[in-house]
């Protein structure tokens, strides 16, 4: 799911909402409008791997140096039948914080297996359990387990993926609260052109809904149960990619803005809350179609909970406090980090009015809904600043292992292009941050460097790993 426009490679997917900014790398004055992606992306190989994979963002424009403030973060509030906003208390439930910036340790990689898994795209493990299952873009979901890889596919649908699926493929997995007993779990992706239709009509993105064979638990049944969402047919860029449940047991869900530069696919749709592109989505599963959680905060579509994202590739939930950050992928100018308290309902995120803390990259197009702008607690200048190099962010996950102390309560993230790992820390309702580590100061123990990172998640061990080089997955340890 990463693309790369003839220059840059790639762009993520990932929603969430701030009340303090700080800009990274530059003033945004003097920042024109970006020219836009165009719509198609052509992908390019990576290294070790059958499919390539691409986040959707082109290669931007430099800015002047700057620096990042800290100022606190509060939950937004919606509009008019959609707010709901939580109350933020200001205080980190991680105590002590310290008011400081993070500070890296030496930090190495430990793979999860030796082998190498071609297109991997996103790895998760069902609750309680010490198994990875790796998704490939390709079309399969391998197990690993205790360091090896089993030679047969948990699930094979290759066939309704088909081949070459630059940002489109299967992009992740989620597994229901109680899949140790009734085995249901879930995929997001879109088939390739020229797919045979078995997973999802073409052009269309969809969360599909999978069980358990009964004979075998290593092994999927290949047939799909249900659809849990159908996206209308859309351009094969800015395909979102992330499935996952959330803290309250409801499986969460970030759309694209349905591809082309500017919105220019469909036009209008992402601050449109009837609309289901460019949102995140929160879903009750257990309930009949269209599976719309109770409490969401928009009537006129019960399945909409935030709104106004470009690509929301990865994003994901403090463990602990239940905050929410996303990664939202940036057309031309910036990448940005999205940060919502827990309970908050019904954001917008601002896009396509807005790309990270710049107005009017996309000529004038205004918000709309019921909600104001919520901006970004991080607005990365493309070519300027701690990363340079960033064109398609992937949101991360707050660290709350025990194995890397100094990382305690620290959001980690990257960018599939970038070559940098970064951080931010929340105390007492502030940012401190970021700060930023060379990839290439990352050991690996054995295998190649870290670098095209397509997912940062958390393990049930509460340690965090990383899924890169389109064909590993690796945990971050203390050097």
């Amino acid at each position: 799911m990463i693309r790369t426009q003839t220059r840059a490679l790639l762009t993520v997917l990932l929603l969430a909402g701030g009340t303090s900014v700080f800009a990274c790398g530059g003033s945004d004055a003097g920042v024109g409008p970006g020219s836009d992606d165009g719509g198609a992306d052509t992908t390019a190989s990576s290294s070790g791997a059958s499919g390539t994979s691409g986040t959707s963002g082109s290669s931007g424009t430099s800015g002047t140096s700057g620096t990042s403030g800290t100022s606190g973060a509060s939950g937004s509030s919606g509009g008019d039948g959609g707010g709901d906003a939580a109350k933020d208390t200001g205080v980190d439930v991680n105590v002590p914080c310290t008011g400081a910036a993070p500070v890296f340790p030496g930090l190495k990689l430990v793979p999860i297996t030796a082998s190498t898994i071609p297109s991997a795209i996103y790895a998760a493990q069902p609750p309680g359990s010490t198994d990875w299952f790796v998704v490939s873009q390709a079309g399969r979901i391998r197990i690993v387990r205790a360091g090896a890889l089993l030679a047969t596919p948990f699930l094979d649908i290759s066939a309704g993926i088909g081949n070459n699926p630059g940002e489109r493929g299967l992009l992740s997995l989620a597994f229901h609260p109680d899949y140790a007993t009734n085995g249901r779990f879930f995929v997001m992706g879109s088939p390739a052109d020229g797919a045979d239709g078995s997973y999802s009509a073409a052009g269309t993105d969809a969360v599909v809904e999978f069980k358990r064979s009964a004979a075998n638990a290593d092994v999927a049944d290949p047939a799909k149960v249900q659809d849990i969402v159908v996206m209308p047919p859309s351009e094969t860029n800015h395909n979102g990619g992330t499935i996952m449940f959330g803290p309250d047991k409801l499986l969460y869900v970030g759309t694209g803005d349905g591809g082309g530069g500017c919105e220019s696919s469909l036009p209008g749709v992402v601050q449109d809350t009837t609309k289901l592109n460019g949102k995140v989505l929160r879903l009750d599963v257990n309930a009949a179609a269209p599976f719309g959680a109770a409490g969401n905060p928009f009537a006129n579509d019960v399945r909409v909970l935030h709104y106004g994202v470009r690509n929301p590739f990865r994003y994901g939930f403090d463990p602990l406090t239940g905050d929410f950050y996303l990664g939202d992928v940036g057309q031309d100018t910036h990448e940005e980090v999205d940060f919502l308290a827990a309970g908050t309902k019904g954001a917008n995120f601002g896009w396509p009015a807005f790309e990270g803390t710049q107005a009017n990259t996309c000529g004038g197009k205004p918000l709309g809904g019921p909600s104001p702008h919520t901006p970004p607690v991080l607005s990365v200048d493309r070519g300027s600043g701690l990363f340079p190099d960033y064109r398609a962010i992937i949101g991360g996950t707050v660290y709350r292992g025990a194995a890397i102390p100094a990382l305690a309560g620290v959001y980690l993230f990257a960018d599939n292009q970038g070559n940098e790992l970064g951080a931010l820390k929340r105390c007492q309702g502030q940012f401190y941050g970021p700060v930023a580590k060379p990839l290439a100061q990352i050991t690996p123990s054995s295998g190649g460097g870290l670098s095209q990172i397509t997912a940062i998640v958390q393990g049930n061990d509460g340690e965090v790993y990383f899924v890169y080089g389109f064909n590993r997955v690796a945990k971050l340890a203390l050097q």
